[in-house]
């Protein structure tokens, strides 16, 4: 098994620039979030709502939350002159444990979600 060079070329690219990592933060998690919201509306259409609903409000949830503290996170990083790498490793730990965290607790934050909502348009 051979190592990668493009993801090399992709390390060393962050490395050198990590305002990269904070720009992600910034707009590049909002701006995946709205490409993935016509996967989920082709899939909610086709009559797949009952995978597409909790696969949706999981990755959103996760993506809501890493998107609030990621940009924050990667500002404070930026500022104490932390390597790009590791701003990269940082925001993908993040990343990976909120996912985890909102596969875990589903029930509990769709409950949430549902009483929140229902709350606001009554």
């Amino acid at each position: 098994m051979e190592f990668s060079f493009k993801s090399y070329y992709f390390l060393q690219q962050i490395d050198a620039n990590p305002q990269y990592m904070v720009m992600w933060a910034a707009f590049g998690v909002p701006l995946l979030m709205f490409a993935l919201a016509l996967p989920f509306f082709i899939f909610r259409k086709v009559g797949l709502e009952k995978f597409s609903k909790p696969l949706s409000t999981i990755v959103y949830s996760t993506l809501g939350i890493t998107w609030i503290t990621g940009f924050i996170t990667m500002m404070i990083l930026l500022f104490t002159e932390v390597t790009g790498i590791r701003m990269f490793l940082v925001w993908s730990l993040m990343f990976l444990t909120y996912l985890l965290f909102c596969i875990f607790y589903y029930r509990p934050l769709h409950k949430g979600i549902t009483h929140i909502s229902k709350k606001k348009t009554v």
